[in-house]
C-alpha cells in the first residue's frame, strides 16, 4: 500500500511545489513571492507551483467556489496553475467535481464508488490522488511574505 501512495505523488500533473490554498490573498501572495524570488512559471515542462485545497474542501467550500477562487487568482496573476480539490472520503463530491470539469482531486476512500470515480477521471484525462500530496501550508498568524520568501530561496526546511 505504501508504494501505491508514493507512486500517486509522481503524477506528471503535479507541479514542482504545491501550496495549500485557503483564500484569494494567499494565492496572490504565492505568485508575488515566486516572482520576487525569480522563480520561472515553468520548470522542466512542469508548472513551478500549484494549489491544493484544504482537506475536505469539496464538502464545505464546494466545487464551484473552489474553481471560482483559482480562476480569480489566475486572472489577477496571468498564471493558470494546476489545482487539486480535496474531496476527503466522498466519492459523491468527487463525481460532482468531475461534472464541473475539475481534473485533479484527492479522494481518500477505498470503495466501489471510488473505483468508478477513478475510472471516470482517467477517461476524462484527469487524475485521482488516493493520498493527499504534501504541500506547503501557510499559517496566517505568521508573516506570509516572510515564509514565502524563505521557501522560494530554499532556506526553509522541506
Amino acid at each position: 500500500m505504501v508504494m501505491e501512495n508514493v507512486a500517486s505523488f509522481l503524477h506528471s500533473a503535479l507541479p514542482a511545489r504545491l501550496f495549500t490554498l485557503h483564500d484569494y490573498a494567499m494565492g496572490v501572495a504565492v505568485w508575488q513571492a515566486a516572482k520576487q524570488a525569480g522563480v520561472p512559471l515553468h520548470l522542466n515542462g512542469r508548472a513551478a507551483y500549484g494549489f491544493i485545497s484544504a482537506p475536505g474542501a469539496a464538502g464545505y467550500m464546494g466545487v464551484a467556489a473552489w474553481q471560482a477562487l483559482v480562476q480569480a487568482i489566475a486572472k489577477q496573476t496571468g498564471f493558470s496553475c494546476p489545482h487539486i480539490l480535496d474531496c476527503g472520503p466522498s466519492a459523491g463530491y468527487a463525481a460532482m467535481a468531475a461534472g464541473h470539469g475539475q481534473s485533479l482531486i484527492v479522494l481518500q476512500n477505498d470503495s466501489a464508488a471510488t473505483k468508478a470515480v477513478t475510472a471516470l477521471y482517467a477517461q476524462r484525462g484527469g487524475h485521482v490522488f488516493i493520498t493527499r500530496p504534501p504541500s506547503f501550508d501557510l499559517i496566517r498568524a505568521v508573516s506570509v511574505p516572510t515564509h514565502l520568501a524563505a521557501y522560494f530561496s530554499r532556506s526553509y526546511c522541506e
